[in-house]
């Protein structure tokens, strides 16, 4: 947009709240003509009555730029707009600003860009390397094609990746979201396959801000697979028949498992309409996702699921030792006493961000 172009922007939506933000810029007397007030100091706010409608926090930005806090109300929002129409300034959309029209104060595009990813950063980490970007740009130019993969990466503190949490019906994947999440967000139950529905949330691992999403549990054929020695385990798991646990996490020894490592059925054994839409909305999640975490109980066999980025995750590991809780990439955790918990939410971070991508001094081509 022209520099010298005249416009007004709410950076807040129409929604009803306590507090709306108005950008403007035009002219200094027309600013003060449109808004019936005088303006403060370049780079200072003041407290003034606007339009005669309301008080407001205005800061003058620059000469011509001033950020507007007036009362959120939806009926002073629309008498605010009506007004700065009349005195002939236009609003426009912020899809229609570049990161150099919102941060005036920028000496250089890179540095509007970083302010601009600055303000919409979901994760803590990004701050201090978004401020580092301007400086690291002007050192070392700007990332090249090597770069690539460590940015996309980087890019995952700015907006919340996707972490599916997969598994067989039983798995402990309701039971784990809502121990991640410290409040019960997806019903849980002994019964496969209690949950049919998708159920999300936005859940900080370890630094990292998440959507973590509890799938429903699918039970077809090629979703699972079982090597000799996992077998083994689950055949003498399944003579268990009596466990110490009485809670929602108990799953206990699954026959049908061992059923489905030796001969599984060849087409779905959930021939329900809700449970086939219910698998599908699963493969359409996974393959999306940044991270699959492939959740098995005790007694279950791995799922086999196709994506480029897992991580193997037992749960339950305070009701049995008969299957060996560490088993290659794999870790062990018990969303019930909280046990492995710390660790799966640095491995989730670890393999969403690498520690090695945000000590890297390289410029970061940030989203």
């Amino acid at each position: 947009m022209n520099l010298d172009q005249e416009f007004a922007c709410w950076l807040t939506t129409a929604a009803s709240g306590a507090v709306g933000v108005l950008h403007m810029r035009a002219q200094p007397q027309r600013l003060c003509t449109t808004l019936s007030i005088t303006l403060p100091d370049i780079g200072r706010a003041s407290l003034r009555r606007i339009c005669n409608l309301d008080e407001a926090l205005v800061l003058r930005v620059t000469d011509n730029t001033i950020i507007v806090t007036p009362h959120g109300g939806p009926r002073l929002r629309q008498r605010l707009v009506r007004a700065i129409s009349d005195a002939g300034i236009s609003f426009v959309s912020p899809t229609e600003l570049s990161p150099a029209d919102l941060f005036v104060e920028s000496t250089t595009n890179i540095q509007a860009r970083m302010l601009y990813t600055l303000a919409r950063a979901a994760s803590a980490d990004a701050i201090a390397l978004l401020l580092a970007q301007p400086e690291r740009w002007e050192k070392n130019g700007a990332p090249t094609p090597a770069d690539a993969p460590r940015s996309k990466r980087l890019c995952r503190l700015i907006d919340p990746p996707t972490v599916v949490i997969a598994g067989a019906p039983n798995a402990g994947k309701s039971t784990l979201l809502n121990a991640l999440l410290g409040r019960t967000a997806a019903v849980t139950s002994p019964i496969a396959g209690t949950t049919r529905d998708f159920v999300s949330a936005n859940i900080v691992l370890a630094g990292l801000a998440c959507r973590v999403v509890d799938a429903p549990g699918f039970i077809e054929k090629k979703l699972f697979e079982i090597n000799v020695s996992e077998k083994n385990s689950l055949e003498k798991n399944s003579l268990e028949k009596n466990s110490p646990h009485t809670d929602l996490n108990q799953t206990n020894s699954n026959p049908s498992a061992i059923q489905s490592a030796n001969q599984a059925p060849s087409s779905l054994q959930a021939q329900s309409a809700i449970d086939q839409a219910a698998i599908a909305r699963a493969r359409q999640e996974i393959h999306s996702a940044d991270l699959v975490i492939a959740l098995a109980a005790p007694d279950q066999v791995w799922p086999a699921i196709e994506h480029s980025n897992i991580l193997r995750v037992r749960s339950m590991c305070d009701l049995s030792t008969a299957v060996p809780m560490l088993t290659g990439n794999s870790l062990c955790i018990s969303a019930r006493t909280g046990a492995g918990l710390i660790e799966f939410a640095q491995a989730v971070r670890a393999q969403l961000v690498p520690a090695a991508d945000i000590a890297s001094d390289r410029p970061w081509q940030f989203c």
